[in-house]
């Protein structure tokens, strides 16, 4: 293994720690100390890859937002058909639960450090806003088409990005609770209903 592949690797196994203290200790009880004592490296090599805990936690954000980016575009397709759409991103959950199922924890300490962290905050909000912009625009281009009504574009653009929240949130809580890709999509029908 040459010196960048020894650095990747340790960057990697800094980011696997982190995830595993966050989730299981949370953000702000976790330390440096902790983070290096799990990944068996030293605090030098901690900063040598990150600056803080909260430019790891941000890489962090950054590798969820890029699963669910492809958890979306997994779904996309080329009919143009909201109704296509919206039910091949719900059908793609089960697969999106199943690969991030151990980082949901670590999800939900995102969530609630962005909650009062003003840094963190601004990053999360920019995700939110680039996923209802992206719902805004799938709408607009319904309604274009007349295969669904007119409607507040931004109102059901919140309300998708809710359900998907809330989705992850209940496979938190509760992952073997229901079959959530079935929910998903059930959901996902529910408001294609309410669009006709």
């Amino acid at each position: 293994m040459n010196l960048k592949e020894k650095g990747e690797a340790s960057r990697e196994r800094l980011l696997k720690s982190a995830e595993a203290c966050f989730s299981k200790k949370g953000f702000d009880t976790t330390s440096v100390d902790n983070i290096c004592k799990h990944a068996n490296l030293s605090k030098g090599g901690f900063y040598h890859h990150f600056s803080s805990k909260q430019d790891l936690i941000l890489e962090l954000l950054n590798r969820w937002l890029k699963k669910i980016d492809k958890y979306i575009g997994s779904g996309r397709n080329d009919s143009g058909s909201i109704e296509e759409l919206l039910i091949n991103i719900a059908g793609h959950a089960r697969p999106f639960f199943m690969e991030t199922s151990d980082e949901l924890p670590m999800f939900l300490e995102l969530w609630l450090k962005s909650s009062r962290d003003p840094i963190l905050r601004k990053k999360t909000i920019i995700f939110y806003e680039k996923y209802i912009s992206l719902f805004k625009n799938i709408l607009k281009s319904g309604m274009e088409k007349g295969s669904i009504k007119n409607i507040d574009t931004d109102a059901v653009s919140r309300i998708i990005v809710a359900m998907a929240v809330g989705l992850m949130m209940q496979g938190l809580l509760d992952p073997q609770g229901a079959n959530w890709e079935k929910v998903a999509k059930d959901s996902s029908i529910l408001i294609l209903k309410g669009l006709k």
